[in-house]
């Protein structure tokens, strides 16, 4: 999903537009804001994204991490997940091949303007983030009462 900056792209549903508009961001996005780490590779964390009653959840593939190396934070209707390792320094391999990645990585996701943002939960567990995210009460669906005369 990449750095998605469009106000198409606030939303989260899976309507033809909304699916082409994130399209594009992510092009864009590769593009003009291509992540890479201290090998020279560009590298972008898989992520999943579903709404489920009252919440959208996100779930991050990050092998290899520790909870510490993560960073998660909310700023401007904005997730952004940082996340560094390295190699050990004292490592005298001579690598042959390889496809790990090293250095840092981010992503920044759009929220609609339904999310509450003092909701927002972060899980790490076997190399996954779960990000939970609760709408704010106000978008929530209301059951009107009918009262009879």
């Amino acid at each position: 999903m990449g750095n998605l900056n469009s106000a198409l792209s606030r939303s989260l549903g899976n309507s033809p537009l909304a699916l082409a508009s994130r399209e594009m961001d992510e092009l864009f996005d590769r593009l003009f804001h291509p992540v890479v780490t201290n090998n020279g590779r560009r590298w972008a964390p898989p992520v999943s994204i579903w709404e489920e009653g009252d919440q959208f959840h996100l779930q991050m593939d990050l092998p290899g991490f520790t909870q510490e190396d993560l960073d998660v934070s909310f700023e401007d209707g904005h997730l952004s997940v940082a996340a560094s390792r390295t190699r050990d320094e004292n490592e005298s391999r001579k690598y042959l091949h390889d496809e790990r990645h090293w250095g840092e990585v981010r992503r920044v996701i759009p929220l609609p303007d339904s999310v509450n943002p003092e909701s927002i939960e972060a899980t790490y567990a076997n190399g996954v983030l779960e990000v939970v995210l609760a709408k704010r009460a106000e978008v929530l669906p209301k059951k009107i009462e009918i009262k009879t005369k």
